[in-house]
């Protein structure tokens, strides 16, 4: 069996029916990636396959892709080898040592500014499940948290909700609720398990979450909105806002204060400017008067 074959029959085996959907997606989507790329090791045999070539594979997508799409793939052929060892189709994980170049970029992921912000909430405030924009830009939560957010989370006397559910261990969490986003929640109906139900009243998906991004794409004409630009929205007002890195840092489920403060050195640069021309707005204000 070649690498592809088995990698096509280890989604349907091994992750389709024992993980959560959304990470069937994200292994699918990455591993017709790594087919689209079409490195030779996929014609090979699992024993065939070396640890050179596989690193000169990654090396090569370094320059076209950014480390977390280069982590991702590591992380599908690792899982995948893992399990090829155990069905006997190879004797050894040539994965084990594989490197991400340091060359390979950052995603960059746009906030919205806040005049942009200001729009999508009023569009939000046309779409009957614009309450969820809302509660994303206020809460920073990732979207499969949002999903899996059950009434039992939710502490009204406390106005925080307990995150028992993350794609990592720092994302367990606790999440504090301002009056806004405690309004959202109280207005809905305990009709299901989940806080956050779709039109036809089923527990909210990817899939609705992702067509309701793309009807605010068309609503505002911004094209770059995803529900992690909502996160990144979030983590951006914060910072304009003062708010202490480690403390945004928890809110968020980052596993160290160092990722966040990699991930929004941006956004606070575009803030200090702002801050600093307030002095040339003062001086032009004295001049004229």
């Amino acid at each position: 069996m070649t690498e592809k074959e088995w990698l096509t029959e280890w989604l349907e085996v091994y992750v389709k029916p024992n993980l959560a959907p959304n990470t069937y997606r994200c292994y699918n989507d990455t591993v017709k990636r790594i087919f689209r790329e079409a490195p030779e090791y996929l014609l090979k045999k699992g024993n065939e396959i070396t640890e050179l070539e596989i690193q000169k594979f990654v090396n090569l997508l370094g320059f076209k892709y950014a480390r977390s799409t280069l982590n991702d793939i590591r992380v599908v052929m690792n899982q995948s080898f893992i399990a090829a060892v155990s069905n006997n189709l190879c004797t050894r994980n040539p994965i084990n040592h594989i490197s991400i170049p340091k060359y390979a970029s950052e995603k960059y992921v746009r906030a919205l500014t806040q005049a942009e912000q200001q729009l999508v909430e009023e569009a939000a405030m046309q779409d009957p499940l614009g309450h969820i924009v809302i509660f994303f830009l206020y809460t920073g939560l990732r979207s499969n948290e949002l999903c899996n957010l059950k009434w039992s989370d939710y502490d009204p006397q406390k106005g925080i909700i307990r995150v028992r559910k993350s794609k990592t261990k720092a994302g367990i969490r606790i999440v504090p609720l301002i009056p806004e986003t405690q309004a959202i929640i109280e207005k809905l109906q305990k009709k299901i398990p989940q806080i956050f139900v779709s039109t036809r009243g089923g527990p909210v998906t990817e899939s609705v979450l992702k067509k309701l991004y793309l009807r605010m794409r068309k609503k505002t004409g911004l094209n770059f909105i995803t529900n992690h630009v909502y996160r990144h929205s979030f983590a951006t007002r914060m910072i304009e806002e003062g708010a202490e890195y480690k403390a945004l840092s928890k809110i968020l489920g980052h596993t160290d204060v160092a990722f966040t403060l990699r991930r929004y050195t941006d956004a606070e640069d575009r803030f200090l400017t702002q801050q600093m021309y307030l002095l040339h707005k003062n001086n032009k204000e004295r001049n004229v008067s």
